[in-house]
């Protein structure tokens, strides 16, 4: 196999990186208190984020996979099944980790304080699970 043909990690090739960000405008257009948001990888790599940057700034990506895996472990030592979203409640404001199903990436979105908590919860399931929908499985069928 030349280095050519072998397949690009699944959060590196354009077509994903594309569809996540399809996904952060659904959510941005769906919700009304929409600050930003971004997509990274479960060892704290940016994907895709809005509102786009020309720098790339991987602290929130690191802290998002910091929390995600705290929150497992916590849930996991508990025995209380997988996280399906963490939510940090702040003065002005909401910040909603949420895994994207059957990929290991995860959304981190922040809220402003006129979106409820149940709203923004209920907006990034949907979105997750159209974008879950739009990506492919399996990291195959990213070749170069």
């Amino acid at each position: 196999m030349n280095y050519r043909d072998e397949p690009l990690p699944e959060n590196q090739h354009p077509v994903f990186i594309e569809e996540c960000t399809r996904a952060l405008e659904s959510l941005r257009t769906q919700s009304r208190s929409f600050r930003s948001a971004a997509f990274a990888t479960d060892d704290g790599f940016e994907i895709s984020r809005l509102p786009a940057t020309e720098e790339q700034d991987q602290r929130l990506a690191s802290m998002a996979s910091s929390l995600q895996a705290l929150t497992e472990a916590v849930a996991n030592d508990r025995a209380i099944g997988s996280t399906q979203y963490s939510l940090v409640e702040a003065e002005s404001g909401r910040v909603l980790l949420r895994r994207v199903p059957g990929h290991k990436i995860m959304l981190l979105a922040v809220f402003g304080d006129e979106e409820l908590a149940g709203q923004a919860v209920s907006i990034s399931r949907t979105v997750l699970e159209d974008l879950s929908f739009q990506l492919p499985r399996t990291t195959a069928s990213f070749a170069r």
